[in-house]
């Protein structure tokens, strides 16, 4: 049995041996705070991330040992899996020295993912793991690396196997145990919505659902989300499922580094007429739009803004070679206008334009 059969197992037999109902549950678009719920992903239109937007241990010492939480989550979408293991410090403290202090919040279990439809898996597993064991492993893990860091980087397998050695170890150890499994599919036939889901260790009968809020990424029970105190008593988790229509990210996908490298070095070829680079960024045009509209990461309407925005880019830098004034832009997130050369274009500072409302398969690019 492998190892994601193995967990998803174990996160059944937690529902067998308790023999009662635990909770998991959709929090009410109206009951979140401060953040975006109930916005329909709609197939081809909108990438989709699956968040840890918080985990809570109701106990976290028993005696003298002390317990911290720790989520081991799988994600599978058309047959490609993402693997997530969160808890303070991810993991890689090797000391118990404040680890109940560490709080973990929105981390990212898989994506930012195109949504083209079909079911949306996810096995997400609540543990409480014993601090100082929990070190112990590390510490070994950390020495086994440290006897790794001479090895060549063709051997980097090596360095993964130890790593995985040491997390397994961990979830291995007899003291760590699994306070809450879910293991839920998200099916074609409903609509993907964005919004947060409470995993709570507790029948439904026990918790008054009505008094649950997400404020500030945080659960709290009361009357509303302003007067609402912090939910405490139960080993809890919250995991959120994300809208957005951009990737970010999207110069470090395959293939763009090299488009990066042949526009520079078309910009800066000295022996051309600004007249001559504008005919041949046409024809590399081309190419880089196919490029984007193929790539598997990209939703459609993405791939076709990301060429929008690289083209007036262009079309700017083109313009700036022809009157020699400087060339400004600003960065994505940024207010400040920077000065930038003409002839070196970096995917990474491209400027976001106002999107278009229908965008066209194929782009005629404005220069």
């Amino acid at each position: 049995m492998s190892r994601p059969d193995v967990f998803r197992q174990r996160v059944l037999d937690l529902f067998k041996a308790d023999g009662r109902h635990l909770t998991w549950t959709r929090l009410g678009d109206d009951h979140v705070a401060g953040a975006e719920s109930g916005a329909i992903i709609e197939p081809r239109d909108a990438y989709f991330t699956i968040r840890l937007t918080e985990m809570f241990l109701g106990r976290s010492r028993t005696l003298w040992r002390r317990f911290y939480p720790v989520v081991h989550a799988f994600s599978t979408y058309l047959g490609a899996e993402e693997h997530a293991v969160v808890g303070p410090g991810q993991l890689w403290t090797v000391t118990e020295a404040g680890l109940d202090r560490v709080i973990s919040l929105n981390f990212r279990i898989a994506g930012p993912t195109p949504f083209i439809g079909g079911d949306l898996s996810l096995v997400v597993g609540l543990y409480s793991v014993p601090g100082d064991d929990a070190a112990k492993t590390l510490v070994e893990t950390v020495s086994a690396l440290a006897g790794l860091a001479a090895l060549p980087a063709n051997q980097v397998t090596s360095m993964a196997q130890v790593i995985k050695t040491g997390i397994d170890g961990v979830f291995r150890l007899s003291s760590t145990r699994l306070q809450l499994g879910v293991n839920d599919t998200f099916v074609a036939s409903q609509p993907l919505c964005s919004g947060f889901h409470v995993g709570i260790a507790a029948a439904p009968t026990d918790i008054d659902l009505d008094t649950l809020w997400l404020r500030g990424g945080r659960l709290v029970i009361g009357r509303d989300p302003i007067s609402g105190v912090a939910f405490t008593g139960r080993d809890y988790m919250v995991i959120q499922i994300e809208r957005s229509e951009r990737l970010p990210n999207w110069p470090a996908l395959g293939g763009m580094t090299a488009f990066q490298h042949r526009f520079n070095a078309l910009l800066s070829d000295t022996l051309l007429t600004v007249d001559e680079k504008r005919g041949r960024l046409r024809s590399l045009w081309r190419e880089f739009q196919e490029e984007l509209l193929s790539n598997p990461h990209l939703t459609q309407g993405d791939a076709a803004q990301i060429a929008i925005d690289v083209a007036y880019d262009l079309k700017a830098r083109l313009a700036a070679l022809e009157s020699g004034d400087p060339f400004e832009t600003k960065a994505w997130g940024s207010e400040t206008t920077v000065t930038r050369s003409a002839t070196t274009i970096d995917f990474t500072e491209v400027s976001a334009y106002p999107e278009v409302p229908a965008y066209p398969l194929l782009l005629m690019p404005p220069f």
